[in-house]
């Protein structure tokens, strides 16, 4: 069975698409497309045997279609434009632009298959004088550059507020945290407190103990979600400093495995360090470099079931510490891999998923590995994933490595 030729009909009228489709229907495969953006991503898609293009879209025109064909698809496609302006200027400023054809509606049911194959096959072609085709270029060219001015206005303007509405959203976060930091700081020394005091009483019962452990690390995980906003707002205006002194590596990263030695013990997992590095001394932000332990160790914990093993391995070279965190988890398909460290970013189906930085598959805000790569850039290193893919029942397991500059201290001072 011969196959029919492939036209693409490019019009923002529904009943205009409906009718030429409905009439093409018998003699051609007609897809339609209700702007010229669509339109393009079409041909992109596939390659028509011939355009059908009104002139007057609602983005882009007709004449920009036939331009943008024409510079981008060779050999060329048959275009020819269906437009109720059927004047003498919109019919020699198609043409200029790259049509072959021009026809004006109220279509001719009765003519109009023959008359697209015939523009298909060649056998007609509208043409203009030379002095027709130079006057209507230049006037194409002259709209085009104004409507070039006029998006480039546009955008600035787009830009412009957007930068104002990132400010303002930063500026908001930072006055809500820090509004909210204070009377934290202040309860969560009260639950404090009063947990030590439960503690030391003889006439306590687990049921009151257990409830102020749980408001113990309630608050804990509220502050950590308190400083991850602080950090998030820096970041989201490039304002994440590294205020650098030295400091041992070692001891903020024993500090960050304390924080899940519970998570570790009650999902049964294989918890191993390894390295020669964990004494290295170098100039870093201490406050930021236990927040990159943290969120690496969260993010290998939640994603490897329980009975797991993790190794959090610091191997320290001439100039420079390579910090790698190892799972047998779920591992990541490649298609995700360059898509981990952007804000707000979660590999997790938010329908099986619930908030916890130690549950196996449990949901965060999206941010973490985002924090991580800051602040591994605010130090000047480089970090990246590795893994076999993604196999829930395999479990192929991932790997982040970070690579951190360790250069002579002094130097490292004078410069930081």
């Amino acid at each position: 069975m011969k196959q029919k030729p492939f036209v693409l009909y490019i019009e923002d009228d529904a009943l205009a698409r409906k009718l030429v489709a409905k009439v093409l229907a018998s003699d051609f495969e007609v897809v339609t497309a209700h702007n010229g953006l669509e339109g393009l991503t079409q041909i992109q898609r596939r390659r028509p045997d011939l355009v059908l293009t009104d002139l007057n879209l609602p983005d882009i025109s007709g004449e920009f279609i036939a331009t943008r064909i024409l510079s981008q698809v060779d050999p060329p496609i048959p275009i020819v434009a269906l437009t109720a302006q059927g004047d003498k200027q919109h019919r020699q400023r198609a043409l200029a632009a790259g049509c072959i054809g021009f026809l004006t509606k109220p279509i001719e049911v009765a003519t109009l298959t023959q008359t697209l194959l015939d523009y298909m096959s060649g056998k007609r072609i509208d043409t203009l004088t030379p002095e027709e085709h130079k006057r209507a270029s230049q006037e194409i060219t002259f709209d085009l550059a104004a409507q070039l001015e006029k998006s480039t206005r546009q955008a600035e303007t787009d830009t412009a507020e957007l930068r104002l509405l990132e400010r303002a959203k930063t500026a908001f976060l930072t006055q809500v945290s820090h509004e909210l930091r204070t009377p934290l700081t202040v309860l969560s020394g009260y639950v404090q407190m009063l947990n030590r005091q439960l503690r030391e009483s003889q006439t306590v019962n687990d049921t009151h103990l257990e409830l102020s452990d749980l408001s113990v690390e309630s608050l804990k995980r509220l502050q950590r979600l308190m400083n991850e906003i602080v950090v998030m707002a820096r970041l989201s205006t490039n304002q994440l400093d590294a205020y650098k002194s030295p400091i041992k590596i070692g001891p903020l990263a024993l500090d960050a495995i304390k924080e899940f030695e519970d998570a570790f013990a009650a999902r049964r997992f294989v918890f191993e360090t390894e390295g020669n590095g964990w004494d290295t001394t170098f100039m870093a932000d201490s406050t930021l470099m236990r927040m990159m332990f943290s969120n690496l160790l969260s993010n290998a914990i939640k994603f490897t079931p329980d009975g797991g093993k993790i190794i959090l391995s610091i191997e320290s070279f001439r100039e420079a510490m390579h910090i790698c965190v190892k799972d047998s988890g779920i591992g990541i398909a490649s298609e995700t891999l360059p898509l981990l460290f952007k804000p707000f970013y979660t590999n997790i189906d938010v329908s099986r998923g619930r908030t916890s930085k130690t549950e196996f598959m449990g949901m965060g805000m999206g941010v973490g590995l985002t924090i991580v790569a800051k602040i591994v850039e605010a130090h000047k290193g480089k970090i990246w994933a590795e893994s076999p893919g993604h196999d829930e029942d395999k479990l192929p397991g991932s790997t982040f490595n970070i690579l951190l500059p360790v250069l002579d201290l002094a130097a490292q001072a004078g410069g930081s």
